[in-house]
């Protein structure tokens, strides 16, 4: 898709959503061009994320190897950390908050 078109991103995801339809939030999560494959054992974390790449296949739709990342226990995606924990707030994003400078004419409570 060329760059610098307003609408390109909007575009790109209802593309995804339409490529990853039904699959996501059962066997991924989609946010532009990022794709995050899960499961509860490795067995139904590769069947899930075979079948996401079988769908990618079928629209013609390539991945970049050098920008995959596979079997994570850890992941970065918009800003928050997901672990087998759950959903956790990004260590940097914390530290910006709390090195945020603030003005001398209302501190802080």
């Amino acid at each position: 898709m060329p760059f610098r078109l307003k609408g390109a991103p909007a575009t790109f995801q209802r593309l995804m959503s339409t490529v990853l339809s039904g699959m996501q939030g059962l066997k991924c999560l989609v946010y532009l061009d990022d794709i995050i494959g899960f499961g509860e054992t490795l067995g139904v974390h590769n069947y899930k994320l075979r079948e996401v790449f079988a769908r990618l296949r079928m629209h013609n739709l390539k991945l970049q190897q050098n920008k995959c990342e596979f079997l994570r226990k850890k992941v970065t995606y918009l800003g928050h950390k997901l672990t087998t924990q759950g959903l956790l707030p990004n260590p940097d994003k914390v530290i910006a908050v709390r090195e945020f400078p603030y003005s001398h004419n209302h501190p802080p409570k």
